[in-house]
């Protein structure tokens, strides 16, 4: 399964260059992400204008029914703590995503250079797209 951060998950929605590309670099794969980035676009999609909202509430059901969304498992959760522990770093919800990806063995997480993971500490590749 290949794992789409939410920046990649815009770049799909809007249609943009960026994101037919990374589709076609994607087709044939399984495609997934976690509730934390639904949770992250449903609230984009309710900052929109009350016309556009619906449009953009339209988009994220049928974005749900083609890819697989992980939900944060307690197996999730014993992940995110083996990073932690391993990093010393605090909490945060980063930690919970990447450990939803890494409980659903995701081989490659797609994001941007602002949100990537430190290389290297988790059991999955980071693709980075054009931020």
């Amino acid at each position: 399964m290949r794992g789409l951060d939410t920046p990649a998950l815009l770049e799909i929605l809007h249609d943009t260059a960026v994101g037919r590309d990374l589709l076609k670099s994607l087709r044939g794969e399984e495609l997934g992400t976690t509730e934390l980035q639904m949770f992250e676009l449903r609230a984009v999609a309710a900052r929109a204008a009350r016309g556009e909202r619906a449009l953009r509430e339209t988009a994220l059901a049928r974005l749900r029914r083609r890819i697989t969304v992980l939900p944060i498992t307690a197996e999730a959760v014993n992940e995110a703590g083996r990073f932690l522990r391993a990093e010393g770093k605090p909490a945060g919800y980063p930690a919970l995503v990447w450990g939803a990806l890494a409980a659903a063995g995701c081989s490659e997480w797609v994001t941007t250079r602002a949100y990537a993971p430190p290389k290297g500490k988790l059991p999955f590749k980071v693709r980075l797209i054009s931020d």
